[in-house]
């Protein structure tokens, strides 16, 4: 009788098989071929029309098994036992590979940077990408900080596609690690691409904004968040904006990230324009933010409204007879007075004593170049210019008597001036 013996299977090339065995029995005739899919839970399985000794696979047979059966035929027709292969290893395709990583974008301090997995031009790995890749998973890491480009550490939580390069970055080279998951759970080996050493971006100043209540009375202070390298000496100036006028005014000498609100900002925007500076020099564009009109605090607007309705008020205060700067103030170079002010005019006036009647000082009425001034070093002076000859330099105790004056006095002096109250004010440092 016919028999076959050694009968296997052996892979001839990439999804190509070829069953083989050795034949005994006379000479062979036209023997039978089969193939078989072994399932993982063993039940086997004819395919139908597999019916040479070559197979090639195809999409069912994979994550399963082969078998090869060989039924030996006598070229007298006679025909022996079938013999069934061992299964070869379970049919899998070709792994998805990726064939390089591509970073695009810059690696600048701020700028995105993504990884672009470029897949080989092959029709077998192209069908493999299309049909059975499960996903594509990212790791970025970043160089050591001891300045050794060689040895790089995983970068928490950054398991996207994309990267945005950060501050701490700086200085240290980025690298992505790509591997590719098939649907049957296999990993390919990990691909890498890798920046120069990132570089500081250009200096900006994001989300500025200007805190404080909205009162002449209040503190106001700049808040926002500063990127581009290492911040340098950024420069910050202070100005007042008119409400519907393009100009601003420079506030001298208000150069710090705090500002001191005081009377002559009320009825104006105050506009804070901010520089950003890294500390190598570069300059950013420079960026500003105002605040709704400042206003009154409530307390000193309900009392000069009070005294503009009177229509005439007096106030006491000190006069200044002395004006040198070098000169500390004592109690010696300071003199009571009265100021009266009303309607129409301004008058400073000396009380009388046991030995003199009261005497007249200064006398104006409110036109031009009339103004009052204050003194953003001394919270308790203001100076009334009536015109370039006379003038008088005057003391209060309080910060809150002293802005009472200055308003009601505006108040009065706005009839006579077609421009706004604050276009009357003079700023001195």
């Amino acid at each position: 009788l016919p028999v076959v013996s050694n009968v296997h299977v052996e892979e001839l090339s990439s999804g190509i098989y070829i069953g083989v065995g050795e034949y005994y029995g006379g000479y062979e005739g036209s023997s039978l071929f089969s193939w078989y899919r072994e399932t993982n839970e063993g039940n086997i399985v004819l395919i139908n029309e597999a019916n040479s000794t070559k197979y090639e696979v195809g999409d069912s047979d994979y994550n399963s098994r082969l078998l090869f059966g060989y039924t030996p035929v006598r070229s007298d027709s006679v025909v022996g036992e079938l013999r069934l292969s061992e299964h070869t290893d379970v049919i899998l395709p070709e792994l998805p590979k990726v064939e390089m990583l591509a970073l695009t974008g810059k690696a600048i301090e701020g700028e995105k940077i993504s990884a672009v997995e470029v897949i080989p031009e092959s029709d077998i790995q192209q069908r493999v990408w299309q049909k059975y890749k499960k996903e594509v998973k990212y790791q970025w890491f970043a160089s050591t900080e001891n300045g050794e480009n060689d040895y790089f550490e995983p970068l928490t939580s950054q398991y996207s596609c994309s990267y945005k390069v950060r501050y701490e970055d700086i200085g240290r080279c980025l690298r992505c690690e790509c591997i590719v998951t098939d649907v049957f759970g296999r990993c390919s080996g990990p691909v890498l691409a890798q920046t120069n050493p990132v570089l500081p971006g250009i200096p900006r100043f994001d989300k500025l904004e200007i805190e404080g209540r909205g009162f002449h009375t209040n503190l106001y202070a700049i808040r926002g968040i500063y990127s581009g390298g290492k911040e340098g000496k950024s420069r910050v100036q202070w100005l007042r904006s008119m409400v519907g006028s393009p100009d601003l005014i420079s506030i001298p000498g208000e150069i710090g990230r705090m500002y001191e609100a005081n009377v002559d900002d009320v009825g104006y925007r105050l506009v804070a324009l901010y520089t950003p500076l890294r500390e190598d020099g570069v300059e950013g564009q420079p960026v500003s933010a105002s605040t709704e009109p400042i206003t009154v605090e409530p307390e000193i607007l309900k009392e000069v409204k009070q005294k503009v309705e009177l229509g005439s008020v007096k106030f006491e205060v000190l006069c200044d007879k002395d004006r040198s700067p070098r000169k500390v103030l004592g109690v010696g170079s300071l003199e009571r007075r009265i100021l009266e002010v009303n309607r129409k005019r301004v008058k400073v006036v000396k009380p009388g004593s046991k030995t003199s009647f009261p005497a007249t000082e200064i006398r104006g009425s409110y036109t031009p170049p009339f103004h009052v001034e204050v003194f953003r070093n001394d919270q308790h002076r203001l100076r009334i210019v009536v015109d370039s000859e006379n003038e008088v330099d005057l003391m209060v105790q309080t910060r809150h008597m002293r802005d009472v004056i200055v308003l009601v006095i505006r108040s009065f002096a706005q009839r006579f001036n077609s421009t706004s109250l604050n276009s009357l004010l003079k700023i001195e440092t």
